[in-house]
């Protein structure tokens, strides 16, 4: 399977080797190819396996990496950074790798107040931590997902014993890589969510929430090693989410975006105009108000805010802050587009850029650029209308 859409699904926390598990489980690559491509690192002392297992009666991966050999020493961000940048992994892998690492390396120095250049990795600077993230980027450089979708993230709680000590779930480090992540605590006195699956799901997860409108081609479950109430499984769903014609041409897409929406009768519609611009600003993907009337017969709005899911916080953080609103609601929709491109015409007024849209293999929408058609009737002394419409003439619309 090349390009699915990707859905991982974190009912019970997140882990690498259950990263890797539920990769390979749902028929990403192969226990040979990442034995093949781990040789290029040069790390000794290690090997891995998979194993068939049934937790709470569902089948699931389990991968492990067996470790041989002395206690290991914490490696500092340099080192991990020379043993990738040195392998003959390939340039998106290693890339991928370093993000990671990056991301890791600054949540441990903020966490335990050191800089870039002193912080150890402990647990994640194990060689079993840097197999698992090394394996993830290379499945998912085979996979090469066309986007990733994740659900809000089982943390656990109770405490971990760590290099550090007894520290609180979830361990400070993680706590930090998922920042502006969906969690949730859950019922099980375990950590669920581990450091290393923290820094994986915040790198490759784009969205979070639920689960898209996706046609189902493959799922795979990735075991844990705690034993906990429920199933300790990760859950990988992928599938496609591109709408496709009945003939050889694709259509449009439908993608996930978040309508924030709050009812407001006590902010002036100066204040409302320059939130609308603000929120447009801030990459909402629409904004607009809706004329209501509420109790005891007041006017008032609907503000309404369309938006992609990792832009909801900030949206929300506008809204209170440049409005009177106590609160506001949020629902996830599917926002189905046409594909989109761009072309140049000329006509008796001049070149105008024509925004074409398609459906299914036809183009269906010819939209001229209205800066465009506006110079171009400034400059020549034509009707606005009539640039619009020699625009459309020009691209067949």
């Amino acid at each position: 399977m090349l390009n699915p859409t990707i859905y991982i699904d974190c009912f019970s926390g997140v882990a690498g080797d259950m990263f890797v598990g539920a990769l390979l489980d749902a028929g990403a690559g192969s226990l040979d190819l990442l034995n093949q491509e781990l040789a290029k690192v040069d790390i000794d002392g290690w090997n891995i396996s998979t194993e068939s297992v049934k937790v709470s009666g569902i089948a699931a991966t389990r991968f492990s990496v067996n470790i041989e050999g002395e206690e290991q020493e914490p490696r500092s961000l340099s080192d991990i950074e020379e043993l990738i940048a040195t392998s003959d992994l390939s340039e998106k892998v290693r890339s991928h790798c370093l993000a990671i690492f990056g991301r890791v390396a600054r949540a441990e120095a903020k966490a335990h107040g050191e800089s870039l250049q002193t912080v150890h990795f402990h647990e994640i600077g194990m060689v079993d931590s840097i197999i698992d993230i090394i394996s993830t980027c290379v499945l998912f450089e085979e996979l090469k997902p066309r986007e990733v979708f994740c659900s809000p993230v089982a943390l656990g709680s109770g405490t971990v014993q760590t290099q550090h000590g007894l520290m609180p779930v979830p361990s400070p480090a993680t706590a930090l890589l998922l920042m502006g992540v969906p969690v949730f605590q859950g019922v099980e006195r375990h950590e669920l969510a581990t450091p290393t699956g923290a820094a994986l799901i915040a790198y490759f997860g784009r969205s979070f929430g639920s689960m898209p409108t996706m046609t189902l081609e493959a799922v795979g479950y990735g075991a844990g090693t705690v034993e906990t109430k429920g199933p300790n499984l990760l859950r990988m769903v992928m599938g496609e989410r591109r709408v496709v014609s009945t003939g050889i041409e694709a259509g449009g897409e439908v993608e996930t975006q978040v309508i924030i929406e709050s009812n407001i009768d006590d902010s002036t519609p100066e204040q409302l105009a320059y939130l609308v611009d603000l929120l447009l600003d801030g990459e909402a993907t629409d904004a607009w108000m809706t004329p209501v009337i509420m109790k005891k017969g007041r006017p008032g709005v609907v503000l309404s805010v369309l938006c992609l899911p990792e832009k909801m916080e900030r949206m929300i953080d506008l809204l209170f802050k440049e409005s009177s609103t106590f609160g506001v609601r949020a629902n996830n929709v599917e926002r189905h587009c046409l594909e989109r491109r761009e072309q140049t015409v000329e006509t008796p007024y001049g070149p105008v850029s024509v925004k074409i849209g398609s459906w299914r293999g036809r183009d269906v929408t010819f939209s001229p650029e209205y800066e465009d058609c506006r110079r171009a009737a400034e400059a020549s002394g034509a009707p606005l209308d009539a640039v619009y419409k020699a625009a459309r003439m020009a691209v067949g619309g």
